[in-house]
């Protein structure tokens, strides 16, 4: 473990020199524009604190709290804000600057007016809550492991370490601007209008990261521009990843704290949302709702006998069905509409059944993350209007159409779910069909309206959002298709010409294709090869938006 200090210590001054740290330049420099020394050294000591704490145990923080990250991410950008204009109307700050210097002084010095330690500490403590610095993969480990509830001693001193590491660089900045700010004659005459431009600037820095431009702007610079100067520490950082030290971390992270073989095991995670490994550009995850698990997965589903069932759904109700380990199960879109994810157990195989309403896939997929039993819930993030999911077990971004691990440890290991065959009929055709079934009940453990869909004329309009692009007319957006892939080759099959006919054979790239329609239930297979293919049912904009080299069968062989 001693063999990290020197290098986290070394990448908190290299985080100074990546375009992450632009976003709080303005209000690093403006700290010392007054001249007060105690000024820049509160707002250093804030920064140092905050950061080491906050990065640490904001999990247990927010939790404790009952609030979000996302929403206390947007206090502290207000309280910045609030920062930035009282440097343009200065009056506003005094009152409350004044109290703040009793707290942080003793009463010999309480009253000095020179002093600024308190109103520079507040500062650097609202900082530290709301930067978001470009950290390589040992920092992203050790603040995985504390989300993980591994949190100790040696994991605090390694993230001060590395906070002062970014503090000295950054003390640099402001000492330095200081006292070039002191000695410009044209300074001291515009001091008033410079400290109101900063402010300014330090208000318009707020609502970019409130609004969640800085991050957009974090990950335009990660992909846009070459990783020698976007992203030093991770090249500093990947230089020791293959150290014993780093090793340990990542297998103490990835223990499941000491689980048996076998056994489930859900943490409290944040979500991985980082550039290292990324299977996509982060600028495309977009905030479908506030916060993490903002929709409730149902994690202890209950079930109940077709008759009862039958008191509730109507007959063009769409279900889903999955038969494996000799049970069949039947999941209503009444109820995945509201809940998108179950996490079950089918015998001993722990199974997640999931529903993306804006895409109309229905996928399920065995729940284990580098062979550890889990759960998946809602990320509150979308991708190409595609559900995101995160696991339980280390915080990755998983999607949901494709089952891959899109960012995190996961998708560093190149991670895919082992997907499930989901039926997809009206509850008229799957009751007479599979006898034998449970459904899942509307008893969630949640007050939900399951007569109501809740998105309107969505499944029926033009209408998509969330950044998928809708701009391959070869069918209309919300055409129901069967999509698949064989070795490569994508085709999409319109499920009105598979209706159609019983059998149909096909031919993606050099391969046979049978798909079978029987009594509703759409299979198919490779011939060529005697495999099983699994479908994934979609509309046809979201199906193009992943796939956007696919074949469409146009019912002429």
């Amino acid at each position: 473990m001693f063999y990290l200090f020197p290098i986290v210590f070394i990448s908190g001054i290299l985080t100074v020199l990546s375009p992450c740290v632009l976003p709080i330049l303005p209000i690093i420099l403006s700290s010392g524009l007054d001249g007060k020394k105690s000024r820049i050294y509160g707002t250093i000591t804030g920064l140092v604190v905050s950061f080491t704490f906050f990065a640490l145990l904001l999990s247990s923080f927010i939790s404790a709290l009952g609030i979000s990250s996302d929403t206390l991410r947007i206090i502290a950008s207000v309280i910045l804000g609030f920062f930035g204009l009282s440097l343009v109307i200065p009056k506003i700050w005094i009152t409350i600057q004044g109290k703040l210097e009793t707290v942080f002084h003793a009463p010999t010095n309480s009253v000095k007016k020179d002093s600024g330690f308190g109103g520079g500490f507040l500062t650097g403590v609202t900082l530290g809550l709301v930067w978001t610095p470009c950290v390589g993969p040992i920092i992203a480990t050790v603040t995985t492991l504390a989300s993980l509830q591994s949190f100790s001693i040696e994991l605090l001193v390694l993230m001060f370490t590395y906070s002062i590491g970014i503090a000295i660089p950054l003390f640099a900045i402001a000492q330095g601007g200081s006292y070039i700010s002191q000695k410009m004659g044209w300074y001291k005459k515009n001091q008033t209008k410079v400290r109101k431009w900063f402010g300014i600037i330090i208000i318009a820095t707020s609502l970019l990261i409130s609004s969640g431009l800085e991050r957009k702007f974090q990950s335009w610079v990660l992909d846009n521009l070459p990783e020698s100067i976007s992203n030093p520490v991770g090249n500093f950082e990947e230089k020791f990843s293959e150290s014993t030290e780093i090793e340990q971390l990542e297998k103490e992270l990835n223990s499941g704290q000491n689980n048996k073989e076998g056994e489930e095991v859900v943490n409290k995670v944040k979500l991985r949302i980082e550039s290292e490994g990324a299977k996509i550009n982060l600028s495309e995850i977009l905030d479908g709702c506030p916060s993490q698990d903002c929709i409730k997965s149902i994690d202890n589903p209950q079930y109940e006998t077709l008759d009862k069932a039958d008191d509730w759904l109507q007959d063009n109700d769409l279900v889903f069905i999955l038969t494996h380990k000799e049970q069949t199960k039947i999941f209503p879109q009444r109820i995945m509409n509201w809940h998108e994810i179950v996490n079950d157990w089918f015998g001993d195989d722990a199974i997640a059944v999931t529903f993306c309403p804006l895409c109309g896939t229905a996928t399920a997929f065995e729940r284990k993350v580098d062979g550890v039993i889990t759960e998946f819930g809602v990320s509150g993030k979308l991708h190409n209007s595609d559900l995101i999911m995160y696991d339980r077990y280390e915080g990755s971004l998983w999607q949901q159409v494709t089952g891959e691990a899109i960012t995190g440890p996961a998708a560093r290991r190149d991670e895919e779910l082992e997907p499930l065959f989901l039926i997809s009929l009206p509850w008229k055709e799957a009751k007479e069909e599979f006898i034998n079934a449970e459904v899942l009940s509307r008893k969630t453990g949640h007050v939900r309206n399951y007569d109501a869909y809740p998105y309107g004329s969505y499944e029926s309009n033009s209408e998509v959002g969330f950044g998928a692009p809708n701009d391959d007319e070869r069918l209309h957006p919300k055409d129901w298709i069967y999509g698949i892939e064989v070795d490569g080759v994508k085709k999409a099959y319109p499920e009105d010409k598979l209706k159609e006919i019983s059998i149909i054979e096909d031919l993606v790239g050099e391969n046979k294709i049978t798909i079978e329609n029987n009594k509703g239930i759409i299979s198919f297979r490779n011939t060529s090869k005697d495999e099983k293919i699994i479908p994934l049912r979609s509309f046809w904009f979201a199906w193009a938006a992943f796939n956007p080299d696919t074949e469409v069968y146009t019912g002429r062989n």
